[in-house]
């Protein structure tokens, strides 16, 4: 038995050691983000995956490693990172990522002109978050018969607890915040004035913390329990409003 195992691990090492006939072994871990905002006029979503790995054993000397994708189809080139590091990155915002939609990454070793497959992960982007309440832009709260809002979103099949929060933003233009990039509208979260985690569908905020003066956001963040630690799917859902003044 010892025997066995010795050689096995002789075996190994012989296969994963450096060398011209390297195995480039890593472990390969994902994070999938799916972020909506809502509005009245239409929903606008960005999907953002980053892909990461280290390597199991000595980081291998070569000249990089070239990302393939598929959708529905075969895979297609999309990237190329250099230099191979201990550990390395790569981020995907392309349009083609859609909610529901199952995607293949493949990674491929580079070493001079030889191209080593040694990787491959799929997965689903996850599912969109939608905010039933509030569903316009600007709020009445004089036609609010109580001292509450009430924030109401949907349930994601597969997915666990719920962080509500509601920030004060820095633009002065509501409009504007429809034609504005979906990262820089996160970038632009300022204050925390409500932050809540729930299991339910639905949460109550004091319309005495939200003034007249600012334009706020609403975020609903749900992140699916990994089964693995190393992959994470979260959806993200926004919608911004303003208070109006009482007449």
């Amino acid at each position: 038995m010892i025997k066995t195992i010795v050689l096995s691990l002789i075996l190994i090492i012989l296969t994963c050691g450096t060398g011209v006939e390297i195995n480039p072994e890593c472990v390969l871990k994902h994070t999938a983000e799916m972020v909506r905002l809502e509005s009245s006029s239409s929903p606008k979503d960005k999907v953002f995956v980053n892909l990461s790995w280290t390597w199991v054993w000595d980081t291998p000397r070569g000249d990089g490693v070239i990302i393939e994708r598929k959708i529905d189809a075969d895979f297609d080139s999309i990237g190329y990172v250099t230099p191979i590091e201990a550990a390395m990155t790569f981020f995907d915002t392309s349009a083609v990522l859609t909610p529901n939609v199952e995607v293949s990454y493949s990674l491929g070793f580079l070493d001079g002109k030889k191209i080593t497959p040694f990787d491959t992960t799929t997965f689903t982007i996850p599912p969109a978050q939608h905010i039933i309440q509030p569903d316009t832009e600007f709020i009445d709260t004089s036609l609010i018969h109580s001292d509450s809002l009430d924030i109401i979103f949907g349930r994601l099949q597969g997915f666990d607890t719920t962080d509500v929060v509601i920030f004060r933003t820095s633009f002065t233009d509501i409009d504007s915040i429809i034609y504005t990039p979906i990262d820089d509208i996160l970038n632009a979260l300022l204050d925390t004035v409500v932050s809540a985690k729930t299991t339910d569908t639905i949460i109550r905020v004091d319309v005495a913390s939200i003034d007249t003066l600012a334009i706020y956001m609403i975020k609903i963040t749900s992140s699916a329990v990994p089964i693995l630690t190393y992959i994470t799917d979260t959806s993200i859902g926004l919608r911004a409003f303003m208070r109006l003044p009482f007449p």
